[in-house]
């Protein structure tokens, strides 16, 4: 690494290692509370946004992004960059302030989740028999069984969302077809099916503020941190396409050399939103359309954003390639852009399936190993530029996209 001063390589790194302190903490803290009533990876893979993709790909994020957090934070405390003590303060206070408001917004939710309840109050769930107004009740524990078993049969459980907005319930000749309703554990009409999730989410929530869990209250502790995490790097990505030239002018040819960690760790964190959106679904099928909170509402905007940021990452990586290269590799970006875009629910019952509710112990596993992979190829330096130094190299893709272009 070029040189930098202690000073911002320790505050990086301190600031850093909190935040995946916080990320392990809360982990720990479901393992160890449901970990004895068999619910903790039942739990962690319905809350995977939560609890399964911050502790590893948060790693992998963390460690991508630190040396150009020193870089940029070196840079600009020392006043080598225009206005850098302003942009760097201002940027913290930003994100400072923006992790407040998002996590208290997220915290008014009406619908609680399932770890946010006690596991003596969960095993002691034995459901609510129907009456004359209202369909019965599963048990909690009965419900989310059901689903981890049909999320891996056949479309899903993108086969089983219904809609349970009012207008359509009372137009819908559709909202009298009968479908397999979770919260109720049988087959019921559409109409009688959103009246269970309602009924569910009371009953959450219900559960939640007699029996609150410890993991819940550490989690509301922890909010705050994962989103100042979020925007923390959301704003370094954005610095350093600012700053580029500024970097190259303080440090050569390093900013190139760490690009591609950076797109690494930016496309692993595009997960996040796909999980989160995974999470919404599986949640709607318990809660229904009545749970929107801001939380909902936010969470489609943040894939959007994230997924452009992704792409800046990628392509600030792509301009230490030959421009040959970076041309197609930037096309086939878009590509894959737009194929994540038309196939976004192929992709979240996906994710439902292997690291959302449906997932296991195997999957999670396989995840991490993929992870640390990934963390070895960033902290041993590998740079796929480095095979494209070669004259011969180059000219070999000239000639296929000449070729190419000629057909």
């Amino acid at each position: 690494m070029t040189k930098t001063h202690v000073g911002s390589r320790m505050a990086v790194t301190i600031l850093f290692s909190l935040l995946y302190l916080a990320f392990l903490l809360e982990t720990g803290f479901l393992l160890g509370e449901f970990g004895a009533s068999g619910l903790a990876l039942r739990l962690a893979s319905l809350d995977s946004q939560n609890f399964i993709f911050f502790p590893v790909a948060g790693l992998l994020a963390l460690v991508a992004f630190w040396q150009p957090a020193v870089l940029l934070v070196d840079a600009m405390w020392r006043g080598q960059l225009k206005y850098g003590r302003i942009v760097l303060g201002a940027s913290l206070l930003v994100a400072l302030l923006g992790a407040w408001l998002i996590s208290d917004a997220f915290e008014s939710s009406e619908a609680r989740s399932v770890f946010e309840i006690a596991p003596k109050a969960l095993a002691a769930d034995r459901g609510v028999p129907a009456s004359e107004q209202t369909p019965p009740i599963a048990p909690v524990k009965e419900v989310l069984a059901r689903m981890r078993i049909l999320s891996g049969v056949d479309r899903g459980l993108g086969e089983y969302q219904a809609q349970c907005d009012q207008e359509w319930l009372r137009y819908s000749v559709a909202a009298d077809a009968a479908l397999l309703c979770f919260p109720a554990g049988e087959r019921m009409s559409i109409r009688d099916c959103c009246t269970a999730k309602a009924e569910f989410r009371q009953r959450l929530n219900r559960l939640a503020a007699q029996s609150p869990s410890v993991t819940g209250a550490v989690h509301r502790w922890v909010m705050p941190v994962k989103v100042f995490f979020l925007l923390l790097l959301l704003g370094i990505g954005i610095l350093l396409v600012q700053y580029r030239k500024g970097l190259e002018r303080l440090h050569g040819a390093t900013p190139s050399g760490i690009s591609f960690g950076l797109a690494l760790g930016g496309s692993v964190m595009l997960i996040w939103p796909l999980l989160n959106a995974a999470y919404l679904q599986t949640m709607a099928l318990l809660t229904g359309s009545g749970s929107a909170s801001a939380y909902t509402i936010v969470a489609p905007l943040v894939a959007l954003g994230f997924g452009v940021w992704t792409l800046l990452l990628v392509f600030f990586h792509l301009r230490s390639y030959p421009s040959q290269i970076e041309y197609a590799a930037k096309i086939g970006g878009f590509v894959v852009a737009a194929v994540g875009v038309f196939r976004y629910e192929e992709i979240t019952n996906y994710l439902a399936r292997t690291l959302g509710i449906g997932g296991g112990l195997v999957a999670i596993i396989v995840f991490a190993v993929a992870v640390g992979a990934l963390i070895v190829s960033v902290v041993l330096g590998v740079d796929p530029t480095d095979i494209l130094e070669d004259e011969d190299v180059e000219e070999a893709v000239k000639s296929v996209v000449e070729t190419a272009g000629g057909d």
